[in-house]
């Protein structure tokens, strides 16, 4: 059984974290950083990757000092039972955000795209059952169906991004523009939103066969690329004048190629597929890790996670109709979500570490 065995390779972590990462946000971040950073939007969106990179050297850094424990373990152990509570109900609060958020923004997308005569409600009710039912099998299991779709929709989606990028003028790049400060300060916030998956992190190391080493940060780097590409064609087809004004770029732009033959007449929905298989795996992270929260923070058996399952799912049920519609989403989404990622990626990894280190001087 899957449940049994909750260990994952190297390998499964780097897919896991492609896959989690890969969310709803890059559909939305062309547009975003067109309208702040102009020609400069795909140098922002680089930059941004790349700070946000250098900010999981600290989630890894936190792992390597603790690696047998989760960040309940750390956060109890350095911060005491008060602060650590607190701060632990926060991360908790996270996990329920970025849940919701992408689960009704893409509901919604597909519900505009492939299904538009089917509530919102019932597509967010299939995806959270599927996202229950991957999650109720554990970390192992998580691991191989990353490994499975990954190949099935990483190729297909990069033949059509070489083709894209192959039938492409790129007159409307030049000249060459930096972005602004508040422009890099865009590409930040836009890309932590798209390395929403990082937060995992805390729970993962004692699944791990093998220390984890540089492969995060390097998982890292290639999610900045394929993002940074993606900016960088959607600047090149539509000008930075018109991609500011679009909704969701990235689906518009794959539309401008057409293939012979059948299998890729519809590039958008090959592109919603994979975006699909992104956000079944988010939330099914989201539904075990916050599951896993629960147990841990009640000093609950470990069979009372299943419990803990059905009041993570019924939560981000009913919290993602908070929001009015696809936009309201989007706009609490670049409100807050980015405030979090800094509190949780940078903030409390700090924290666990400069603590950390001062528990370990006094032990001396």
């Amino acid at each position: 059984m899957f449940a049994e065995n909750r260990k994952i390779s190297i390998r499964q972590l780097q897919m896991l974290l492609l896959l989690d990462c890969f969310g709803t946000a890059v559909l939305f971040l062309p547009a975003e950083l067109a309208e702040i950073s102009g020609r400069g939007c795909f140098f922002a969106a680089l930059l941004g990757g790349l700070g946000v990179s250098a900010a999981s050297l600290l989630l890894t850094a936190v792992g390597r000092r603790m690696p047998n424990g989760t960040v309940v373990d750390w956060c109890r152990s350095v911060c005491g039972n008060g602060i650590g509570t607190i701060l632990l109900l926060g991360l908790a609060g996270k996990l329920l955000l970025d849940g919701m958020l992408e689960l009704r923004i893409f509901s919604e997308i597909i519900c505009r795209f492939m299904l538009p005569a089917t509530p919102v409600w019932v597509l967010s009710l299939v995806l959270l059952l599927v996202a229950g039912a991957l999650a109720a099998q554990g970390t192992e299991c998580r691991g191989r169906t990353a490994e499975i779709l990954f190949f099935l929709v990483a190729i297909p989606l990069l033949l059509v991004l070489l083709a894209v990028a192959a039938s492409t003028q790129y007159a409307r790049v030049l000249p060459l523009a930096l972005p602004s400060p508040s422009g890099i300060g865009a590409g930040l916030t836009e890309m932590s939103i798209v390395f929403r998956g990082l937060v995992f992190l805390y729970f993962i190391y004692p699944d791990l066969k093998k220390p984890v080493g540089f492969a995060v940060w390097k998982g890292c780097l290639l999610i900045t690329a394929v993002v940074t590409v993606i900016v960088l064609l959607c600047l090149a087809n539509y000008g930075e004048g018109m991609l500011a004004a679009k909704l969701l770029p990235t689906l518009q732009m794959l539309e401008r190629v057409s293939f012979t033959g059948v299998f890729l007449t519809r590039q958008d929905l090959l592109l919603l597929w994979f975006w699909m298989a992104s956000a079944v795996l988010f939330l099914s992270g989201v539904v075990f890790f916050g599951s896993l929260l629960g147990t841990q923070l009640c000093r609950q058996a470990e069979k009372k996670r299943k419990l803990w399952l059905w009041v993570v799912l019924a939560a981000l049920f009913a919290l993602s109709f908070l929001p009015e519609s696809l936009m309201a989403a989007q706009r609490l989404r670049l409100a807050v979500s980015p405030w979090l990622n800094l509190a949780y990626l940078v903030g409390l990894p700090v924290l666990l570490l400069l603590l950390g280190r001062k528990g370990e001087k006094k032990d001396v």
